[in-house]
């Protein structure tokens, strides 16, 4: 019998190398044809309408971008310094025994209930940011290693908590706050001049989202990914566990932390204090507390780390501390090279104005339509999802279309916080469907990293096994819109799904 030809699989390497020259070839396609898009901006407290056009990269002024900033775009991205920070801290927490200590318990958890932890941890972690992503995603590698699962699985599992759940979390974050900002500003300039943001607006809705879709994507990992990604054989190492140590690195995370508590307190040294609302004055672009999360987070993660390791006699001498920090980087290059190629793709979608176009052809479309009510929230659904491909960023993406969407929403009687909400959902789904976002491309080095026995890692492949997740994810969040809307249950303090 002859064997069944294999299909043929492209690295993820060589998959955004295909992107990258297909991003040239039709940006350059779309400039020779005058591709353009109508753009409405809030400048001043008023609507500007201007015409953005694709910009040719193969032009004089595209090629001097081109070869000037390949460079420059790769040292500015911003998660390639974060991770290498992340990685340090991991790897000392785990050479000096402490993560064995905390994690190896966890091997009693039942599969669904340790899927259900985090996935939980994943969705209410969007309180820090895409600080979630550089810590939860090399942290959960570790944990699924020492509870003998594939650390495949728990970096796919982090990654869809962390993003499903950005939409809706539990907590407000700094990014719902300036979405609320840019929401406001839409809505005051064409429809309300009365209104204001609300930073509760969507508490209730939030929160009832957040635990039924902790649920049900824990229910989805277990019933379609699980079965598909293959469990690792025993994993051991010679790393030492000491309660004595866990309690002297308890006492001295508690000094660690003390002081950066005071610092944060209404006041303290690391909030900007030219915001008004504390999530701001915490996060803001600004804010020394945001500027220096991750060198705080590895400082205190070094101290706690390197406590454990000499009490337990994991560390014997400073030779071996330094060399815990560089544990986490073995195969860990093919992960730099996909942010090197991603860090191109995403200057040239930036420069030529690409994503930007297509996202206001789209709106646009929204806005020929005389759509309220239930086909409003589900094209606007669908098509905020088709934007977020070539637009992953969010506040980017907001800026953009609130000043259609919102006013539209409000014409047809729904209320701002509404839209805003519902731009979340989708939002949140698209982004697990590009390589734009970094974090996508964050994930697929993680797993090619743990990737030593099973199946080839591809991004077209790494789609297609989180699909069906993807598409009950769609229709759930269809479902709690449209559920809301016609209940008219309140969205949050005050506030409801219509005017």
């Amino acid at each position: 019998m002859s064997k069944k030809k294999q299909p043929k699989l492209l690295s993820p390497v060589i998959t955004m190398c295909i992107l990258i020259l297909i991003a040239l070839i039709t940006s350059s396609f779309l400039a020779i044809i005058n591709f353009d898009g109508t753009q409405t901006t809030i400048e001043n407290g008023m609507l500007e309408t201007s015409i953005i056009v694709v910009k040719n990269i193969f032009s004089k002024e595209g090629l001097i971008y081109l070869f000037s900033n390949i460079i420059t775009n790769f040292t500015l991205l911003e998660p390639f310094v974060l991770m290498i920070l992340s990685l340090m801290a991991i790897g000392i927490l785990k050479e000096s025994g402490l993560l064995k200590h905390l994690f190896e318990p966890l091997k009693k958890l039942k599969p669904n209930v340790l899927t259900f932890i985090v996935v939980f941890i994943s969705v209410i972690s969007s309180i820090i940011g895409d600080y979630s992503y550089i810590i939860l995603l090399p942290l959960v590698a570790v944990l699924y290693q020492y509870v003998n699962k594939s650390p495949v699985l728990g970096i796919i599992t982090v990654f869809l908590g962390i993003t499903l759940g950005y939409g809706t979390g539990i907590f407000y974050n700094y990014n719902d706050y300036a979405l609320g900002v840019l929401t406001e500003a839409a809505a005051v300039i064409d429809v309300d001049p009365s209104y204001k943001f609300n930073l509760y607006s969507n508490l209730y809705i939030m929160i009832v989202s957040s635990v039924i879709a902790t649920f049900l994507i824990t229910t989805l990992i277990e019933k379609f990914l699980s079965k598909k990604v293959a469990t690792t054989a025993k994993y051991e190492d010679d790393i030492k566990t000491s309660n004595k140590a866990l309690l002297f690195s308890i006492i001295s995370l508690i000094i660690c932390v003390i002081p950066i508590f005071i610092m944060i307190m209404p006041n303290g040294i690391l909030l900007d204090n030219t915001q008004t609302k504390y999530i701001a004055k915490l996060f803001s672009a600004n804010a020394p507390f945001n500027l220096s999360f991750m060198y705080l987070f590895l400082m205190v993660m070094s101290i706690i780390g390197l406590v454990y390791g000499f009490v337990s006699k994991n560390f014997k001498n400073n030779h071996e501390l330094g060399w815990s920090f560089t544990k986490q980087f073995d195969n860990i290059g093919y992960l730099f090279v996909l942010m090197f190629l991603s860090s191109i793709l995403i200057g040239i979608i930036n420069w030529t104005n690409l994503g930007t176009v297509i996202a206001n052809n789209l709106i646009s479309i929204i806005s020929l339509f005389d759509f309220t009510g239930i086909p409003l929230i589900v094209v606007s659904f669908i098509f905020i999802i088709l934007m977020s491909i070539l637009i992953p960023g969010s506040l980017e993406k907001w800026a953009l279309i609130s000043p259609i969407l919102v006013p539209l929403f409000m014409r047809g009687n729904l209320t701002p916080d509404f839209a805003q909400f519902v731009f979340k959902a989708a939002d949140s789904v698209g982004k697990i469907l590009t390589p734009l976002f970094i974090y996508f491309i964050v994930m697929l080095g993680f797993i090619q990293k743990y990737n030593k026995n099973e199946n080839k890692v591809t991004l077209f492949n790494t789609v297609k096994l989180i699909w069906p997740i993807i598409i009950t994810m769609i229709i759930f969040w269809l479902l709690i819109l449209i559920i809301w809307y016609i209940a008219g249950l309140p969205l949050g303090i005050d506030t409801l799904a219509t005017m």
